[in-house]
């Protein structure tokens, strides 16, 4: 019977420099900025004007405009297990280099399954009135404590995503079906000397220094890493990029034993063949 889900969790990236950055140093958490508009329901906003007085949605509603929150940025990697005779959507959208780990690997580094959520769903009706209910006025500024009980609630809603919604790719916003990526994420906690934060808020996420300063200290300090047996697969777009690959590997995993990288090297496929096999 056909497996509906890989066994293997798959990262893909544009640049084989990229791929290359992950081989030598481990996946790089980096701030991922991720559309929040589902805390407001739909048909509230279409409402708002006609409520009389301060009401629950009109309250957070206001904070939410208050603090330009439509988006807020994570410290993230991404993984999905999408079955390989299905992969060539994900691979066009987010690029042909990457890598293939076990699911065991996943689940003892503390990887999850992305929760998806329907506009109908009760879980962001639980979130909105855990916000508003138990932060003080200013919850936004107050959330990005460690010592909150808002704190617990960005945690969740790292790996909480609208079944439907809109992403930034090259500057320009698109809008995504994102339950069809299967999303298993990394998603660290501020670490305990505060370094970096839970999250960006929008005003922050679309500022491409601060971006960068941000993801600069994650890398000190959130490497996801792993070992050579870890690794399933190492994706490359087309045939003629292997030998770059291979020669790359060699160099990398110098220290490593000899048939550790073999039987690394063994494990590079292109694209290009799994679109025609599989």
């Amino acid at each position: 019977m056909a497996t509906i889900k890989s066994n293997s969790l798959f990262h893909f990236t544009p640049k084989e420099e990229y791929l290359l950055d992950i081989l030598e140093n481990g996946f790089w958490p980096r701030y991922c900025s991720e559309d929040i508009e589902w805390l407001i329901p739909k048909d509230f906003k279409n409402e708002l004007e006609k409520q009389e007085e301060d009401n629950f949605w009109e309250t957070l509603t206001k904070e939410l405009i208050k603090y330009n929150i439509s988006s807020i940025a994570y410290p993230m990697s991404c993984f999905c297990d999408i079955p390989l005779s299905k992969i060539t959507a994900h691979t066009d959208f987010y690029g042909g280099f990457g890598l293939g780990m076990t699911k065991e690997w996943g689940i003892r580094k503390r990887l999850n399954p992305i929760f998806y959520l329907s506009d109908n769903s009760i879980i962001p009706n639980l979130i909105q009135s855990f916000l508003l209910k138990t932060a003080p006025i200013d919850f936004w500024k107050s959330i990005q404590s460690e010592k909150t009980n808002q704190n617990t609630i960005i945690q969740l809603m790292k790996f909480l995503k609208p079944l439907r919604g809109k992403m930034k790719v090259n500057g320009k916003e698109v809008t995504k079906n994102f339950d069809e990526e299967c999303e298993w994420r990394y998603a660290p906690a501020s670490d305990e000397n505060n370094l970096f934060p839970n999250f960006l808020p929008n005003f922050l996420a679309n500022n491409n220094e601060e971006l960068q300063d941000s993801n600069i200290v994650t890398k000190k300090v959130a490497s996801l890493n792993f070992e050579p047996s870890d690794i399933k697969y190492i994706f490359v777009p087309e045939d003629s990029n292997i030998p770059t690959i291979i020669n790359k590997i060699n160099t990398i995993f110098t220290n490593h034993p000899e048939h550790e990288r073999l039987l690394l090297l063994s494990k590079v496929i292109s694209l290009d063949t799994i679109r025609k096999d599989f």
